[in-house]
C-alpha cells in the first residue's frame, strides 16, 4: 500500500477515526493493529514475520541487558544482539556488494571459484527498523533508556506504519512514550497534520513527477545526448527530484503521524540554504546523519582514542594525533552512509567518500582559506559571500549525488567529463519530456518551493498561516489541494507509488 494511493488515505482516515473512538488506554493497540495490516499489505506476511523476529530478538536482548550489571559480560551480550540485527540487514541488503567485489578480486587472480549471489527479497523498511532496533539496544547498554517489558509496544515502536516506507529514524527514548499514551483529539494537530500531508503530495505529484520525466529523458540517453547543458539539466534535475520526492514523502509521513498527536523527528531543514557540505548533511536526511554520528562515529572515535590515542599523540603530536583518529572515524562513517544508500561503488562514492574527501580536505586547508579571505578582505557575514557559499555547496552536492543516478560510477564520472562538449546544442521542453505547460507548472512550483523555504527560515509556516484571518488561510489550503488534484501529473510510465529513498 503506497502512502500516495487512495487506499492509503482511506486506511489512514479509518485508523484515525477508530483511534479517537477507542478509550485512551487502548489507542496504542489501534496503531499496533493498523501497522501490522499496513506492513502485510505492503509486503507479505512472510516478510512481516521476519520483522517480528528481529523486533522480538531486540526485545529479548533489551530485557536481558536490563537484568545484567554493567561490565564486560553485558557489553559482549549487547554486541551479540547488535551483530545479529546487522547480520540480517547485511544478508538482505548488502551481501551482493561484497560478493561482487570478492568475485572481481578472484577473477584478477585467475581463480575460477565464485561466491554465489544471493537473490533475497528485503522486507519493507528493513534499512530503517533494523537501525532503530540497534539504537534501542545501544541506549539500554549506555543506560540512556529503560528496556520495554511489553514486546507489543516495542513492535509498535519499530513498525509504526507511517514511517515504515522511508523513515525517519526514531529513537525509543524520544518517541516511545508518545506512541503509547493515547492522545486526545486536537483540532489544531489534525489540521496541521492534514496541511503538511497535502504539501507533501504537492511536492511528490506535481514537482517530483515532472522532474522525474526530465531526469529519465537525460539519463536514458536515447533521445537526447548526455553532453553539454544536458548534463547540468539532468544532474540538477535529479537533485531537485530527489529532494521533492524524499522531503515530500517525509511531509506525508510526519503529517500522518501528527493526525494521532505523534510528532516524528524532522528529516529536512531547508538544506539548500547551507553554506558548507557538513551543514548540508545536517539539514538533509537529518535522522540518518544523527544516527550514524551517535552510534558509529562517536563510539568508534572513543574506541580508537582508547586503543591508539597515546601512540598517535607521541608520534604525531597532540593535535595531529587527535585529528588522525577523528578522520579515521569519519572515513568509516561516510563509507557507511554510502553503503546504506546502495550496495555499489557509485553510491559509496557519490553519497559517502566524496563528502569525506571534501569535508576533511576543507578542514585541512582551512588555515589557507582563512588567509585568502583576509588577503581578499572577504567578510564571511556579507550576504554576497553567504549566497556564494550556498551556490558552491549546492553545486558540489549535485556534482557528487547525481553520479548515483547513472548506471555505474564510471558512467557517472564520464557524463560529467562531457559537460564541455557543446555539440548537442540547446534543449527544448519537448526534447526533455515536457510540453510548455508542464515546464510552466514545474517552474512555478519550484518558485513556490523557494518562497516557502525562505519563509520556513523564519519559523513554523503553518503557525504563521494559522494566525491569518479564516477566509485567507482556508483559501490558501483549498488552492493547494486543488493544485494537487488538477496539476498532479503521472506521465508515461511514471509510478507515483515509488519513492526514490524507499529502495535505500
Amino acid at each position: 500500500m503506497s502512502i500516495v494511493s487512495f487506499s492509503f488515505f482511506v486506511f489512514l482516515g479509518a485508523t484515525a477515526l477508530l483511534y479517537y473512538l477507542c478509550p485512551r488506554r487502548f489507542r496504542w493497540g489501534v496503531l499496533l493493529g493498523a501497522s501490522g495490516v499496513f506492513c502485510i499489505l505492503g509486503a507479505s506476511w512472510q516478510l512481516y514475520l521476519l520483522f517480528l523476529g528481529q523486533t522480538l530478538l531486540a526485545w529479548w536482548g533489551g530485557v536481558l541487558l536490563g537484568q545484567m550489571a554493567p561490565g564486560k559480560v553485558r557489553s559482549r551480550v549487547c554486541a551479540l544482539f547488535i551483530l545479529a540485527q546487522l547480520a540480517v540487514l547485511f544478508v538482505l541488503k548488502d551481501s551482493s556488494f561484497f560478493t561482487n567485489n570478492a568475485n572481481a578480486l578472484l577473477g584478477l587472480t585467475g581463480s575460477t571459484f565464485r561466491f554465489p549471489a544471493l537473490e533475497l527479497a528485503a522486507p519493507l523498511g528493513v534499512s530503517y527498523y533494523t537501525l532503530m532496533l540497534v539504537s534501542y539496544l545501544c541506549d539500554i547498554q549506555w543506560e540512556k533508556t529503560e528496556p520495554q517489558r511489553n514486546p507489543l509496544k516495542l513492535i509498535l515502536f519499530a513498525g509504526f506504519f507511517p514511517q515504515m516506507v522511508s523513515g525517519p529514524f526514531t529513537r525509543y527514548g524520544e518517541i516511545g512514550g508518545t506512541l503509547y499514551e493515547g492522545h486526545r483529539f486536537s483540532y489544531e494537530e489534525v489540521t496541521f497534520g492534514l496541511q503538511r500531508l497535502v504539501w507533501g503530495l504537492f511536492k511528490k505529484l506535481v514537482l517530483s513527477a515532472r522532474l522525474g520525466a526530465v531526469v529519465d529523458t537525460v539519463y536514458g540517453g536515447q533521445t537526447v545526448p548526455q553532453t553539454g547543458v544536458y548534463v547540468l539539466i539532468g544532474a540538477f534535475g535529479y537533485v531537485l527530484q530527489l529532494y521533492t520526492d524524499f522531503s515530500g514523502c517525509m511531509d506525508i509521513v510526519l503529517g500522518a503521524g501528527q493526525l494521532f498527536g505523534i510528532h516524528l523527528p524532522e528529516n529536512f531543514r531547508t538544506p539548500f540554504y547551507s553554506v558548507s557540505l557538513s551543514e548540508f548533511w545536517r539539514r538533509w536526511h537529518i535522522t540518518l546523519g544523527a544516527w550514524l554520528k551517535d552510534y558509529v562515529m562517536y563510539p568508534l572515535q572513543r574506541a580508537l582514542t582508547t586503543r591508539f590515542g597515546k601512540a598517535a599523540r607521541e608520534k604525531l603530536g597532540k593535535q595531529r594525533g587527535k585529528d588522525l583518529l577523528l578522520y579515521a572515524a569519519m572515513l568509516v562513517t561516510w563509507f557507511s552512509i554510502g553503503l546504506w544508500h546502495g550496495g555499489s561503488w557509485k553510491y559509496i562514492f557519490s553519497s559517502g567518500l566524496f563528502f569525506f574527501l571534501m569535508i576533511v580536505g576543507g578542514m585541512l586547508l582551512q588555515p589557507i582559506f582563512d588567509r585568502l579571505k583576509a588577503l581578499l578582505r572577504i567578510n564571511p557575514q556579507a550576504k554576497a559571500w553567504i549566497w556564494f557559499s550556498r551556490v558552491r555547496t549546492t553545486v558540489l552536492f549535485t556534482l557528487s549525488v547525481s553520479i548515483g543516478r547513472s548506471p555505474s560510477l564510471r558512467a557517472g564520472v564520464g557524463m560529467w567529463l562531457r559537460l564541455f562538449d557543446l555539440s548537442g546544442g540547446l534543449p527544448s521542453p519537448t526534447t526533455l519530456g515536457l510540453d510548455r505547460w508542464d515546464l510552466l507548472v514545474t517552474a512555478g512550483g519550484l518558485v513556490l518551493l523557494v518562497i516557502v523555504g525562505m519563509l520556513q527560515q523564519k519559523g513554523d509556516l503553518r503557525e504563521a498561516i494559522a494566525r491569518r484571518p479564516l477566509p485567507l488561510r482556508w483559501a490558501l489550503w483549498v488552492l493547494l489541494v486543488l493544485g494537487v488534484l488538477v496539476l498532479g501529473w503521472y506521465g508515461p510510465g511514471y509510478d507515483a507509488q515509488a519513492f526514490i529513498y524507499q529502495k535505500f
